[in-house]
């Protein structure tokens, strides 16, 4: 019996297989997307590690054994490694949170976290390119800024030359992910798509660690624990990481949360 040739499928080479390298490629930080996601480009603020790669890994070299090949994709080189993401000036990271704001509108910042909320994908040319974590840590941001024009907001992740994040803020440093200053008041805002357990074990204990050291920057300060839903579990280690400690901690779903935004003066609160 004679083998069928695969039928090619039209829509895996023409949008699954681009998009794919296109996530991938961003996950380096070597690349930035321009024109509504319809372009890419180099990342200008990684101008010396691309001319690097370029210099050192343009030509492809044939190995004539399998284990010369695994030595050679299994070394380490450290000019491509970036451990510590490049700092941000507040004028900067202003600058581009006033971009995004007005290329999304409120209701599309609105609509795409409650996707979030609600564990879908989305189909924006830019935003579909970013992790879910990344797309909430970044929406969340703009969501801030876009009703509290006057807080600054200082997102912690790395961004690329357009301002869009090249993945999430990781909590370099103790920080948390979203930092927020209302006058004499601090916020400091924590996102997570992570539910159940999981959101406790691996989310909730470092808040009070993250906000120890976020509260020697504002006279007053609280902390704004988001996700799709919140464990109950984690609203209990909450609790008592309030009377304990005496910081305080509002957990919200991020449907919630968008209410207090749209329904509220102040990002910050005590109540």
């Amino acid at each position: 019996m004679q083998g069928q040739d695969i039928v090619p499928n039209d829509k895996s080479i023409m949008v699954d297989y681009p998009d794919e390298f296109i996530r991938k490629m961003r996950l380096t930080g070597l690349i930035s997307l321009r024109g509504g996601g319809r372009f890419i480009d180099i990342n200008k603020k990684e101008q010396d590690k691309v001319d690097y790669v370029l210099e050192n890994y343009s030509e492809y070299k044939k190995y004539d054994t399998e284990e010369s090949y695994f030595e050679y994709i299994s070394a380490v080189n450290d000019r491509l490694i970036s451990f510590v993401p490049k700092p941000v000036s507040i004028t900067e990271q202003d600058k581009f949170l006033a971009k995004w704001i007005g290329i999304y509108a409120w209701e599309t910042i609105k609509a795409e976290l409650l996707n979030l909320a609600k564990s879908q994908l989305t189909k924006d040319e830019v935003l579909k390119y970013l992790s879910s974590l990344t797309r909430l840590e970044f929406l969340t941001a703009l969501a801030v800024k876009s009703k509290f024009p006057n807080v600054k907001v200082i997102p912690n992740y790395p961004i690329d030359d357009e301002g869009i994040p090249t993945a999430t803020a990781g909590g370099a440093g103790n920080m948390g992910d979203i930092e927020c200053f209302e006058d004499v008041n601090g916020i400091l805002i924590e996102v997570t798509m992570s539910e159940g357990r999981t959101q406790t074990v691996m989310e909730v204990w470092p808040i009070s660690r993250h906000l120890s050291e976020f509260s020697r920057k504002a006279q007053n300060s609280m902390y704004y624990f988001v996700a799709p839903s919140i464990f109950s579990d984690s609203t209990k280690q909450i609790d008592y990481v309030r009377k304990t400690e005496n910081l305080f901690i509002s957990p919200k779903t991020i449907e919630e949360f968008l209410e207090h935004l749209e329904n509220n003066n102040v990002l910050y609160s005590n109540a």
